[in-house]
């Protein structure tokens, strides 16, 4: 008796095709899931780096303040600027957020079929 005549090696074909196709479909849902999961991070690390960037040029004004008011209108004009910034941001990282949380949704939906 052949193999391919063996119930248990039909059984086996067909275990393993389904499972080839599960690996297809699950594998590039991990991979947008990843891509995704990296514009996010990539995003944030941009958003870290700008404002570590105005935190410095802050620090260098306040090294050189003329007078206490001179302070205080770094100081409130800073507070301004990047309160509106991190506003700003945030709406930016949550659009991106959403993005990829959709993506990744996207791609762990089965193909119609």
């Amino acid at each position: 008796m052949a193999d391919n005549d063996n119930p248990a090696s039909k059984l086996g074909e067909t275990m393993a095709s389904q499972l080839a196709n599960a690996a297809n479909i699950y594998g590039g849902a991990f991979s947008g899931s990843f891509k995704a999961l990296q514009d996010y991070q990539t995003k944030l690390l941009h958003l870290v780096q700008e404002n570590a960037t105005a935190n410095m040029q802050f620090a260098q004004k306040l090294m050189h303040p003329r007078s206490p008011s001179e302070f205080v209108e770094f100081l409130s004009t800073h507070l301004k600027e990047r309160a509106a910034a991190i506003a700003d941001q945030a709406k930016e990282l949550a659009a991106v957020g959403q993005e990829a949380a959709k993506k990744a949704a996207e791609s762990f939906t089965p193909p119609k079929s």
